[in-house]
């Protein structure tokens, strides 16, 4: 798995990858202390943030979802307890997003022109809507925080 290693600002933000030239840190300044939230981009529709701890962060995109570290060792079988979770009725609904096309995953503080390669993750999404979805599991590696987006 390809790990950004944590959030110095406490969010990551999902940003259109035609904006990223343009993200000036600020845009995500809205978004309350939860884990999951969203926030509008004027021009360029729903962005999708991860935050309240600046935990490190992957993302599977054959199960669209975004996996943050909290308490573990390793990422040992990870992949695997993703997928089993997937099929849990487990999940927490957060609220729904429309998405659709290239993103930049990076510290929404960031200015997105200084982004390198390692500080960022591409993430591609179907165009769509979506319920963003938590959950918290306790693989025996540890816990991690899952969010994943299901087409609505």
């Amino acid at each position: 798995m390809d790990w950004l290693d944590g959030t110095d600002y406490g969010h990551y933000a999902l940003c259109p990858a035609p904006y990223l030239a343009s993200w000036n840190g600020t845009e995500a300044d809205a978004v309350s202390s939860e884990h999951v939230g969203k926030v509008v981009l004027p021009g360029h529709g729903d962005v999708l943030t991860l935050g309240g701890q600046g935990l490190p962060v992957a993302y599977l995109d054959r199960v669209t979802t975004f996996v943050r570290w909290v308490a573990c060792d390793d990422d040992a079988g990870l992949e695997d307890a993703v997928e089993r979770a997937v099929h849990t009725h487990e999940w927490h609904d957060a609220f729904e997003i429309t998405l659709g096309g290239p993103y930049v995953l990076l510290d929404s503080g960031a200015l997105g022109a200084e982004v390198g390669e390692d500080e960022a993750i591409r993430v591609d999404v179907p165009p769509g809507r979506y319920r963003v979805q938590s959950l918290l599991i306790r693989p025996s590696t540890g816990e991690f925080f899952l969010e994943r987006l299901t087409a609505v």
